[in-house]
C-alpha cells in the first residue's frame, strides 16, 4: 500500500467522490537555485556543501543580499522553504568576520527555539566557530541555573522566547552588558502569530528592547519571518516600528499536492443533520492509515484531540502505539518524543491542535486531515503546508463540520481559495497591556522627560508616568522617572493570555501522584472542575477535586461511559456608550462593557446516544471581562411585525387563567411523583411539563390537554426542556452572525463572544443580540464588525437561504430540538427584515 493507491482509491470511491465539493491539483514546482553570494565567508560555504547545500534558493539568496546590505526583512515565503537560511547565513557570517558580534533569535514556543538550535549547530560544525560549547545556547525557563552564567558570558548567538525575553533578559540587562553591546541582528521568527493580545505585548517588548540596545549604543537589524497574510509589511513595521522590505517570491520546490474539501454525507435531510466532523476524519484517518501513508490530523480543540485519538486506537488496536495526541498542556518530553516520532516514521498519525501548525521539524507527513475549517485562510494554509517531504506528492483534506463557517465555504470553496487573506492587527497602545511595559521599562532604565516609548509620544507617556508617581511606583526627580517600587514588575503580567496563573494537573494511582500536564487558571474552570471527564492521549479521567488556592486539579481513572459538558451563565454591564446608530428595526450600539461569565453547572452527556443523564451544580468564581462590544437592540416595531406573523417566539408563555387548578389535578393524577425518575415531592416542588412544546399550538386549551401534559421534578424538568428546546429568530440569528464574523475579521473562536437576550435589562428591556471582543480592553474586532453589520447580515441572509434543511439545522441557525422546532422560518424572516429596513443613521 502507498500513497498512489489511495489518492486512486479516493478518485474511484462513489461515495468519497460525491461528498467532496472541491478538488484541486497543485502541479509540481521546480527550484529556482543561485550561487552563494561572494561575501559569503568561504569556511560558511564549505560547511554547506558538507550538508548537501550547493547553492541557495532565489528567495534565500535575495533575502541575504538585502540583510548584508542592511535592510530589516521580513521572509513571508511557504512552508518548509528554508525560511531559516535567510538568517542564520548573516549571523554565522558576521561572526566569522567578528568573533564578537552577537544575534538575539525569539521564537513563540520553546520547541521551536530547540529545533534552531540543531538546525544553527549542523551548520557551525563545519566552521571553526566550535570552539566555545555555548556559542549557540538556549536560554529559557528550562535552562539550568549552573549553565546560565558561562551562557550570559560566552554566548554569541542566543535563542529564546518572548517570555524569557520579558521576564529574565530585560530587566537584567546589565548581566548582559558585553552581549547588548555586540548585537547586529534580532531575529523574530512566526510573526504572523504576533497578533491580538499576544502580538500587541510583543510590540511592546521589542520597544523595550530597543530602548534598551540604545542605552548600548547599538541599533541591530531585525529579520523576521511570516506565513502568508494580507499586511506582512503592515504588521512587521507595527512590530518593530521602524521601514522594512518583505521577501515573498518562493524559490522553492514543490511536489504534487492535492487539496480536497470534503462535505459529510446528509444523515436526515429534513433536519440538516450531517456525520460528524470527527466520525468523518475518523474513518478517513483509518482509510489513509490502511495505505500506510503517515498523517497528520488537526481538531480546533484540546478536547476534540483527545476524542479523536482515543477513537482512532480504539478502531485500530494493532496500531495504538503508532498513534498519538498533540497539544499544549502535555509535558515537555511527551512532545518532544511525539516530534521525533513523526520525523522518525515510528508514529504513523498524530492528532494536534494548532500546536503542530508552527515550524518545528517533523520532516513532512504524506498527508493532513483539517477536522474542520481552523478559523483563517493563514492557518487553513500553514496546515496545508505540513504535508510533503522534498518533492514528494502529498494531499490535504479540510473535512467541513455542520458550523455555518464551514458549511459556507462547502457551498462556496471558491471564496475560499479566491478570497483576500486576513489581516494580523495588533494595538501595542492598548491601555492594559502598555502599562504593565512601561512598569517594565522604568524597572530597566530611568525614563528622560521628553522621550518616546516606540510611537507613544510624551505627552501620552507621561500620563502612564504621573500615574505610576500616584501610586507610589515611580519617583520623577531631576528630569527622569526612577523605579520605585519593591516588586518585580516583569512577574505580574503574561504576554500569551490574562491569566498568568497555571493549573496543574495531578493524576492519582496506585498511591503515587503524578503530574500529566496543566492548564492556564481560565481554563481550568471549564475542562478540570469538580466531576469534569478529562481526556488526554486517548485516556478519560475523572476531576475529584479542583484547589484553586493551591491550583492543583486532582485525577483519577474514569471508567463511565459518560462525558461532561460545562454550563456557562453571562451577564452583561455597558460601561461608556461611544457610538449609536439607527435602521428602521432595530438601534445599533458600540462600546465599552463588562461581561460576567461563571460555570455554574455541568451536563453528564451518554457517550454514544448524546442523553443527558444529568445536570449537577458547581461553585466555581465568576470571571470578570472588561471589553468593546457592539449590540444590536429590535425595537417595538420589528417586534410586533413579528408578533403580527406568529413568528416571535421569545415572549414568556401564558399558560391562560386556569392553568393553576389543571397542573394540581395534572399532579394528582400522577400521585404527587415524577413521572421520570419516581420521585416524590411536596406539590409545590413538581413541575408540569408540557410533552409537545406549548408555543406549538394556536389553541390555550389544546396545549393544556392533559395527554399533553406530565408531572416532573426540577431536575428530570431540565432534562425534558433540554430535548424540546426552541430555538427563537434571536438566537438563531445570533448563532449565525457569531459563526460568520470570521468572514469578516481575522479571529479565533476564543477571541469573540457572544450573547442574546429577548429582555435584556441594559437595553430597556428590548431583545437583544450582542458580540464581543473576548480579550481585555478589545483589539478591535467588534469595533469592524460594528462597521460593517450590513455585510454581515447578509452573509447571514445567503447561508440561511443556502441551506436545504426544513427548519434549522448546525449549519445555519442552530440545530433542530427533537420536536424539529428550529427557527429556521423565524430567523430568515428577521434577517430579511432588518436587511430591507433600510440604511443606518449614525445618531
Amino acid at each position: 500500500m502507498n500513497f498512489d493507491s489511495l489518492i486512486s482509491q479516493l478518485r474511484k470511491n462513489p461515495l468519497f467522490r460525491e461528498n467532496i465539493s472541491f478538488w484541486q491539483e497543485q502541479a509540481v514546482r521546480s527550484s529556482d537555485y543561485l550561487p552563494f553570494p561572494q561575501w559569503l565567508n568561504h569556511k560558511l560555504v564549505q560547511s554547506l556543501h558538507e550538508m548537501g547545500i550547493k547553492g541557495l534558493y532565489s528567495h534565500q539568496s535575495d533575502a541575504v543580499n538585502r540583510i548584508q546590505n542592511g535592510q530589516n526583512v521580513v521572509v513571508t515565503t511557504g512552508t518548509a522553504s528554508g525560511k531559516s537560511i535567510c538568517y542564520q547565513l548573516p549571523i554565522l557570517n558576521q561572526l566569522l568576520h567578528d568573533g564578537q558580534s552577537t544575534a538575539l533569535l525569539f521564537f513563540p514556543t520553546k520547541a521551536l527555539t530547540y529545533d534552531q538550535l540543531k538546525s544553527f549547530s549542523n551548520i557551525i560544525l563545519g566552521t571553526n566557530l566550535i570552539l566555545d560549547p555555548n556559542l549557540a545556547a538556549v536560554y529559557d525557563g528550562d535552562t539550568p541555573a549552573t549553565q546560565r552564567s558561562a551562557i550570559r558570558q560566552h554566548s554569541r548567538i542566543l535563542l529564546t522566547n518572548p517570555d524569557m525575553l520579558n521576564i529574565g533578559i530585560l530587566p537584567h540587562h546589565t548581566n548582559w552588558a558585553h552581549f547588548f553591546e555586540h548585537l547586529r541582528y534580532i531575529v523574530i521568527d512566526e510573526i504572523h502569530l504576533y497578533r491580538g493580545v499576544f502580538g500587541s505585548h510583543i510590540g511592546n517588548l521589542i520597544r523595550r528592547l530597543k530602548r534598551v540596545c540604545e542605552f548600548y549604543n547599538v541599533t541591530p537589524q531585525f529579520i523576521m519571518t511570516s506565513a502568508t497574510i494580507a499586511n506582512p509589511i503592515e504588521l512587521a513595521q507595527n512590530l518593530v516600528e521602524d521601514n522594512v522590505s518583505q521577501v515573498e517570491v518562493d524559490g522553492s520546490p514543490k511536489g504534487a499536492k492535492s487539496f480536497i474539501i470534503y462535505n459529510p454525507p446528509l444523515i436526515n435531510q429534513d433536519l440538516g443533520i450531517r456525520e460528524g466532523v470527527l466520525a468523518t476524519s475518523s474513518k478517513l484517518s483509518a482509510l489513509i492509515l490502511y495505505h500506510n501513508v503517515q498523517t497528520l490530523v488537526f481538531c480546533g480543540t484540546r478536547r476534540f484531540v483527545e476524542l479523536l485519538t482515543r477513537e482512532l486506537k480504539g478502531v485500530n488496536p494493532s496500531l495504538a502505539s503508532t498513534i498519538r495526541g498533540y497539544r499544549s498542556g502535555y509535558l515537555k518530553k511527551d512532545r518532544r518524543e511525539i516530534e521525533e516520532g513523526l520525523k522518525n516514521g515510528t508514529i504513523k498519525l498524530a492528532v494536534a491542535t494548532n500546536a503542530l501548525e508552527l515550524g518545528v521539524d517533523i520532516g513532512g507527513v504524506d498527508a493532513v486531515i483539517l477536522a474542520g475549517y481552523p478559523g483563517s485562510i493563514c492557518s487553513l494554509r500553514q496546515r496545508i503546508g505540513r504535508s510533503g517531504r522534498s518533492q514528494n506528492p502529498s494531499m490535504s483534506i479540510l473535512v467541513t463540520s455542520m458550523n455555518p463557517l464551514d458549511q459556507f465555504f462547502a457551498r462556496n470553496p471558491q471564496y475560499l481559495m479566491e478570497r483576500p487573506l486576513e489581516q494580523a492587527l495588533i494595538n501595542p497602545n492598548n491601555p492594559l497591556i502598555l502599562l504593565p511595559h512601561i512598569k517594565s521599562a522604568a524597572f530597566e532604565l530611568p525614563f528622560s522627560e521628553g522621550e518616546q516609548f516606540g510611537s507613544l509620544k510624551w505627552d501620552e507617556l507621561v500620563e502612564y508616568l504621573d500615574y505610576l508617581v500616584s501610586e507610589g511606583m515611580l519617583q520623577h526627580k531631576k528630569g527622569k522617572y526612577y523605579w520605585l517600587s519593591d516588586s518585580y514588575p516583569s512577574n505580574d503580567y503574561s504576554l500569551r493570555s490574562t491569566m498568568a496563573d497555571k493549573v496543574l494537573i495531578q493524576y492519582e494511582h496506585n498511591d503515587e501522584t503524578e503530574t500529566i500536564g496543566e492548564v492556564d487558571y481560565a481554563s481550568a474552570l471549564w475542562m478540570v472542575h469538580p466531576g469534569a471527564v478529562y481526556l488526554q492521549d486517548g485516556l478519560s479521567f475523572s476531576v475529584k477535586t479542583l484547589d484553586l488556592e493551591k491550583n492543583i486539579a486532582t485525577l483519577s481513572d474514569h471508567r463511565s461511559d459518560f462525558i461532561t459538558e460545562p454550563i456557562i451563565t453571562q451577564e452583561i454591564e455597558p460601561l461608556e456608550e461611544i457610538k449609536q446608530s439607527q435602521a428602521d428595526y432595530y438601534l445599533l450600539h458600540y462600546g465599552e462593557i463588562m461581561v460576567t461569565s461563571q460555570v455554574t453547572a455541568y451536563r453528564r452527556i451518554q457517550n454514544k446516544s448524546k442523553e443527558v443523564l444529568s445536570i449537577d451544580s458547581l461553585e466555581l468564581p465568576a470571571q470578570k471581562l472588561q471589553t468593546t462590544g457592539f449590540w444590536m437592540e429590535l425595537n417595538e416595531k420589528c417586534v410586533n411585525k413579528m408578533r403580527a406573523e406568529s413568528l416571535w417566539l421569545s415572549d414568556a408563555n401564558d399558560y391562560g387563567k386556569d392553568w393553576i387548578k389543571i397542573s394540581e389535578s395534572v399532579r394528582r393524577r400522577d400521585h404527587h411523583r415524577c413521572q421520570s425518575c419516581g420521585r416524590s415531592d411536596e406539590s409545590s416542588l413538581l413541575h408540569v411539563h408540557h410533552k409537545i412544546p406549548f408555543k406549538c399550538f394556536t389553541s390555550v386549551e389544546k396545549a393544556n390537554e392533559m395527554d399533553n401534559l406530565i408531572t416532573l421534578c426540577p431536575n428530570c424538568h431540565k432534562l425534558a426542556e433540554l430535548n424540546i428546546r426552541m430555538r427563537s429568530a434571536l438566537s438563531g440569528l445570533k448563532y449565525l452572525m457569531s459563526n460568520l464574523a470570521p468572514l469578516l475579521v481575522l479571529s479565533e473562536p476564543s477571541d469573540l463572544g457572544s450573547y442574546a437576550d429577548p429582555n435584556a435589562k441594559f437595553a430597556n428591556m428590548n431583545p437583544v443580540i450582542l458580540i464581543y471582543d473576548s480579550i481585555p480592553a478589545g483589539i478591535g474586532l467588534a469595533s469592524s464588525l460594528n462597521n460593517r453589520i450590513q455585510e454581515l447580515l447578509e452573509k447571514c441572509q445567503q447561508l440561511v437561504h443556502q441551506c436545504e434543511c426544513q427548519d434549522g439545522c448546525p449549519s445555519c441557525v442552530g440545530p433542530v430540538a427533537e420536536m424539529g422546532l428550529g427557527g429556521k422560518k423565524e430567523t430568515t424572516y428577521l434577517v430579511d427584515l432588518l436587511i430591507n429596513g433600510g440604511d443606518l443613521c449614525l445618531l
